[in-house]
């Protein structure tokens, strides 16, 4: 039978560990000068954070907490593509300048 209370639980603190995921892996994305290891990146920082998280503050076993984990990682990058073009800055755009022209230039007093 499964024990769907313990499952809740854990999704529970897998979505709040993949909020926090989020940002952080977004800091990251900024500092990255090619989108070629940010899996790799994310999983990892995914699985420590979400880890560390469910660890210090619920009081699911360690398995449990790895399971959190990994569930921050699905949900951060499933909120990450939601929210790509809403609220975050997607990769292609990091280093796109953008140009104002000189008649909507702000003066100051």
């Amino acid at each position: 039978m499964l024990k769907f209370e313990l499952i809740k639980n854990v999704l529970i603190v897998g979505i709040g560990a993949g909020i926090i995921t989020t940002a952080l892996v977004q800091k990251i994305k900024e500092g990255l000068k090619t989108k070629k290891y940010l899996i790799l990146i994310s999983f990892i920082v995914s699985m420590i954070i979400g880890t560390l998280f469910a660890k210090y503050f619920s009081d699911l076993s360690i398995v449990y907490c790895l399971w959190a984990g990994l569930f921050s990682f699905i949900g951060a990058d499933i909120l990450y593509k939601t929210f790509e073009d809403k609220i975050f800055t997607p990769f292609s755009k990091l280093n796109e300048v953008i140009e104002v022209p000189i008649e909507n230039e702000i003066k100051g007093e």
